[in-house]
């Protein structure tokens, strides 16, 4: 693959993308697809939108108890 260096201004454009992006030229022509990199902040994960602090999840993992799962699975053919 070829490698081409960008200067700095289209690199500081191209920093902010967060998704891929069509390159065109201007009179419309595709010149190619970009796919940025993501950093890891931009990156979102699902813990992102956990509402429970790590203390809270620590301790729901270190609950006992509960059901086996045949056990569920029995409920649910008997309804």
């Amino acid at each position: 693959m070829s490698v081409v260096v960008v200067d700095e201004p289209l690199q500081h454009k191209l920093e902010l993308l967060t998704a891929p992006v069509e390159m065109r030229d201007r009179q419309g022509r595709l010149l190619g697809r970009f796919s940025p990199v993501l950093s890891r902040r931009q990156v979102r994960l699902a813990s992102d939108n956990c509402p429970y602090s790590d203390d809270e999840l620590d301790a729901m993992r270190n609950e006992i108890g509960g059901r086996m799962l045949g056990e569920i699975k029995q409920d649910w053919v008997g309804a």
